[in-house]
């Protein structure tokens, strides 16, 4: 457990001494405490803890006089502890969904308590009777973020990309949670198997051997006997066995994986039902991605979408496993059989990136594709989505719009006060919007409690969440061009595309040791790379 000072006081009121709540003191109540905040009849205040965080709130109580009990409000923003609770479980206002994070406590003489237990940055405590008072020595974070090495780093000359790596970086780290990899530290905190993508992607590039990838794959598998579809959406099946195959690529022991094999076999005569003849697909819920579900009384095109990226997806995840399944000696027929019938349809795009990039990324790199990736610039790229999204504009030699995109997609989260990425962000959500790190101000929306979609419309919606990291694959292996060949990370080959950046500095953990890579573009345009490669790791051209 590590223990986090508050920054600033954001708000106080009814609070003597407020400001002595900042001062670094030792973590012990004493006897004889002189330097400390009162908090006289209903008085509150907003602590600042500088950056999101995981875990509670630990309170050292001097004395109290009359009503000992105090409310407690965790954010993610300062709207967010200032919102009542929806009783109802609206998804428009805060809840406390999947953690507390507003409830009522006693405080005691002479006390050291911890509470909580979520993702917050801004606390707001609450003295609740007129005959009340409480003298509070300090009042600290209590965070449990996982505290392993990041072995892998990312510099350049641009220190808006370097500082959207390093938030994408400690977003996933605080969703590396209790051996798994959960989705959100507020809520969510859960095992997503298609979010599990960009997490578990962006989590070899910064620890490299990540156990909580299989943790989570076999958690979830178990929890899953056939014919239920995982997490009980039929398309993360199809990343659970995408995950699975990409996860041997990079940790290359036979022994890991052996066990997965019945399930496999259960499984994909399973999806083979779902394909038709002609190429079309029997799902019942084709999800890609939340702005992309098709909802009845929604325009057809979202529905046509919606199933041509599934098809897409079964496409990749039939050409990985067939890799996989051949490792291991065993059948892929029906597997190409399931390609053969994909073939059949005609898949065309109609609107979403989202879609366009899994086109690209199952082979189709059509002038469609690319129309509907670079339409809007960074409008309509998407959290969960980015790494795919990015990686299909880049395939077509548009490295500076890609770069480009990212910078001003991510960069909007930044601009309003974001220490970690979203789980969902629209660039139209920053027009005459107070940032998430202030008090809200009338005439301006509150871009956390007025905005979100789905499932995470208001407070609900989590800033905190794992599946936004799919930057980081995509500034390692696309800009600095790591790229890992065959199975086992026994081989990497190196092929920058520094996208307009200067100079590009990167270390990339393998089984072998930590690969160092400098790129420095010159006056005459080339791009002239220096390796450090640890032994027993090949660099190929």
């Amino acid at each position: 457990m590590q223990y986090v000072q508050a920054t600033r006081i954001v708000h106080a009121e009814g609070v003597e001494n407020a400001e002595t709540l900042l001062l670094d003191k030792p973590l012990q109540i004493g006897l004889a405490e002189r330097n400390c905040a009162v908090f006289k009849g209903k008085a509150s205040v907003i602590l600042d803890f500088g950056r999101e965080l995981s875990g509670g709130a630990r309170i050292f109580t001097f004395k109290t006089e009359g009503e000992k009990k105090v409310r407690l409000r965790f954010g993610e923003s300062v709207g967010e502890t200032c919102a009542e609770v929806d009783g109802g479980r609206g998804y428009g206002k805060a809840t406390n969904d999947h953690s507390l994070r507003d409830f009522c406590v006693e405080l005691q003489n002479y006390s050291d308590m911890t509470f909580g237990q979520t993702g917050f940055r801004f606390l707001r405590i609450d003295s609740l009777s007129e005959n009340s008072v409480f003298t509070i020595k300090t009042v600290v974070a209590a965070e449990d973020t996982d505290t392993r090495p990041q072995l892998g780093s990312f510099e350049c000359n641009d220190e808006l990309v370097n500082k959207i790596f390093d938030t994408a970086a400690y977003t996933l780290r605080l969703c590396l949670k209790n051996g798994y990899i959960w989705d959100g530290i507020k809520r969510d905190r859960l095992v997503w198997i298609g979010d599990l993508y960009p997490e578990m992607r962006a989590a070899h590039c910064l620890f490299g051997d990540v156990p909580e990838t299989l943790r989570s794959l076999t958690f979830v598998k178990d929890e899953t006997p056939l014919p239920a579809w995982m997490n009980h959406i039929p398309s993360y099946s199809l990343w659970w066995l995408t995950i699975l195959a990409d996860e041997y690529a990079i940790n290359g022991d036979k022994n890991n994986f052996i066990s997965y094999l019945p399930y496999i076999k259960g499984l994909i005569p399973q999806i083979s039902e779902q394909v038709n003849e002609d190429g079309s697909l029997r799902f019942d819920w084709n999800f890609v991605d939340w702005p992309t579900n098709y909802v009845e009384g929604e325009p057809l095109e979202k529905k046509e979408d919606s199933a041509v990226g599934i098809a897409y997806l079964m496409q990749i995840t039939m050409q990985k496993i067939i890799g996989f399944l051949s490792d291991f000696g065993e059948d892929i027929s029906l597997c190409e059989d399931i390609l053969r019938r994909l073939g059949k349809a005609n898949l065309q795009v109609k609107r979403y990136k989202q879609i366009a990039a899994l086109g690209v990324w199952a082979g189709d790199a059509s002038p469609n594709n690319k129309e509907k990736l670079l339409a809007g610039g960074a409008r309509g790229l998407s959290t969960f989505m980015s790494y795919p999204i990015l990686t299909a504009v880049a395939s077509y030699g548009e490295y500076e719009e890609a770069l480009s995109m990212m910078k001003e997609y991510y960069g909007g989260m930044l601009s309003v006060g974001a220490t970690t990425f979203w789980e969902d962000f629209d660039l139209d959500w920053l027009e005459n919007c107070s940032r998430i790190d202030e008090m809200l101000q009338e005439g301006k929306t509150d871009i956390h409690g007025d905005k979100g979609a789905f499932c995470y419309l208001g407070y609900r919606h989590s800033l905190c969440h794992g599946w936004s990291a799919g930057v980081v694959p995509y500034l390692v292996e696309t800009v600095a061009g790591i790229k890992p060949v065959g199975v086992g990370m026994r081989k990497i080959k190196i092929e920058p595309k520094l996208s307009g950046l200067e100079y590009v500095k990167v270390n990339y953990p393998t089984p072998f040791g930590t690969l160092q890579v400098e790129h420095r573009l010159q006056p005459d345009g080339r791009t002239v790379t220096s390796v450090s490669a640890p032994a027993g790791l090949e660099i190929v051209k």
